[in-house]
């Protein structure tokens, strides 16, 4: 998460000053090729980030399944093509004579990888609810399944939010305010990079290993409601 910060910070440092050298000289300087190498980057790793975290590694298993494993194969060359057709769509514009192409294939890769990343969310609330009725451990499962399906609804309101309206900001405002949709945008992103960072954070004394009988036995009842935890 700290590397995902990291990147996203140094890219729109890198993007303000390619703003800046082209208001000022017409040419980017070369600012625009480290825009996209951050870019690139900050996209690979934060997909991975997300898969990693649906996927439960570290904080539920130590390890990765093929099918998992298979989601990760897919996102990083997709997050390759992305990449490249934003390369291609920034540098060209709409008279270019493929830029529409290039912008369909931007569009279409960054939904796949958006759809693919909620798989491995599923997947390990689903383990949960079927661990929670056979290890014992109603409690533990208990929270563990609540905080899941708090990030999957988040992840959602998340991609939904970046890609659908903030897309409708640009599309309705006018030039002159167009900032505002990047601002909503980015405010949107440091919401979600807080709430991952904070509620996974690593803990020496890990809340979810301390549980007492009645808490065990209030878990236990509250599984028992199937509706409760239907995606």
């Amino acid at each position: 998460m700290l590397a995902v910060a990291i990147l996203k910070t140094v890219n729109l440092l890198c993007e303000a000053e390619d703003k800046s050298y082209i208001k000022r000289t017409g040419y980017a300087h070369g600012w625009d090729v480290l825009f996209y190498i951050f870019s690139f980057l900050k996209g690979i790793t934060l997909f991975t980030l997300i898969v990693l975290i649906g996927t439960g590694w570290s904080f539920l298993k130590p390890y990765l399944q093929d099918k998992e494993k298979k989601v990760l194969m897919i996102v990083i060359p997709l997050q390759v093509v992305a990449n490249i057709a934003q390369v291609v769509i920034d540098e060209t514009g709409p008279y270019g004579q493929d830029w529409i192409t290039w912008k369909q294939v931007f569009l279409l890769v960054d939904v796949v990888c958006c759809c693919a990343v909620l798989f491995p969310i599923v997947w390990s609330i689903k383990n949960l609810r079927e661990a929670a009725r056979t290890d014992g451990k109603a409690a533990v499962n208990l929270m563990k399944l609540t905080l899941f399906r708090q990030y999957y609804i988040v992840v959602i309101c998340y991609i939904y939010f970046t890609r659908v309206v903030v897309y409708a900001l640009e599309t309705i405002t006018s030039y002159k305010y167009l900032w505002t949709s990047v601002v909503a945008g980015e405010l949107a992103t440091l919401a979600f990079y807080v709430f991952t960072g904070y509620r996974f954070r690593p803990e020496a004394h890990n809340p979810y290993f301390v549980v007492d009988d009645d808490e065990e036995e209030a878990a236990a009842e509250a599984l028992k409601l199937e509706d409760e935890f239907e995606l």
